[in-house]
């Protein structure tokens, strides 16, 4: 081996090394992330008499008032339909404000990541971990909705805790993606807002998913969102997820992690240059 291919194979390894420990001692740093998402979400709040419990409410109203008007659309009684939309809004409203807020996560943060060595995939723990706070107040709505449209409380209910990690897993790496890419080319934040806005009304949130059928329903068959939700969503209403759904959220686990992971150790060095 000559010395260029030496310096460049210390330097790849050098390179991962840093990545691996980036990602684990970001882990480790739960207590300090998770005071920061409390903190955002008080600063959010400052001087209101709820709190985060406006977002709940506000999402109460919105849901109530829509279901009124598009269960009559997709002829079904107001007390199924008012669950089923609210078992979707929640998780997607997470999905969509962690990928939003994502797009400025490393920007926001300049003067601390050029002055300060730390894990930078503690900036995205943030962003996760705050929109969870929200994801918890929100989850209230439901409840109380559950409650009143009597939605089943069976073992299946359980299933919402392991379907949540891996929602949280894959949301972790999208996000991660997501902020580097802005990053590096900052008009990707604004396709990214674009798409969110499209993708929203092509995937199951609102409408159920058996209105598509024919070769159409592929659009939701390869819709890692979609998949996503239904993990929390069928829970949530005492059904299990589909089988499909666990398959394509652990294949995408597994292949996002891998190719963020290898870009993440190729770029992580040049972060503090793009600004």
């Amino acid at each position: 081996m000559n010395k260029d291919n030496f310096y460049s194979s210390a330097t790849i390894a050098q390179r991962t090394r840093s990545t691996k420990k980036d990602f684990i001692d970001g882990l480790k740093l739960w207590n300090l992330w998770g005071r920061l998402c409390f903190n955002e979400v008080k600063r959010r709040y400052r001087r209101t008499l709820l709190g985060p419990m406006w977002v709940a409410i506000s999402l109460g109203i919105f849901a109530l008032v829509l279901s009124m008007v598009w269960a009559a659309l997709w002829k079904q009684n107001v007390r199924e339909y008012l669950p089923y939309l609210l078992s979707g809004l929640i998780p997607w409203m997470m999905i969509a404000s962690s990928i939003g807020e994502s797009t400025s996560a490393f920007m926001s943060a300049e003067a601390l990541l050029k002055s300060r060595q730390f894990p930078y995939t503690m900036l995205i723990h943030v962003v996760i971990g705050r929109n969870v706070v929200v994801f918890g107040h929100n989850l209230l709505t439901f409840l109380i909705a559950a409650l009143l449209c009597s939605v089943p409380i069976n073992l299946y209910t359980l299933l919402v805790f392991p379907g949540f990690l891996l929602l949280i897993v894959n949301l972790s790496w999208i996000c991660l993606l997501i902020a580097t890419l802005c990053l590096r080319f900052r008009d990707f934040q604004q396709l990214v807002t674009i798409l969110l806005q499209v993708i929203m009304f092509i995937t199951p949130v609102f409408w159920p998913v058996s209105q598509l059928t024919g070769r159409t329903a592929i659009i939701v068959d390869i819709n890692l969102l979609y998949h996503m939700i239904d993990l929390v969503r069928s829970p949530l209403l005492g059904k299990p997820p589909s089988l499909e759904s666990y398959i394509v959220c652990c294949i995408a686990m597994l292949l996002g992690w891998f190719a963020v992971f290898k870009l993440f150790s190729k770029k992580r060095h040049r972060l503090v240059y793009w600004f």
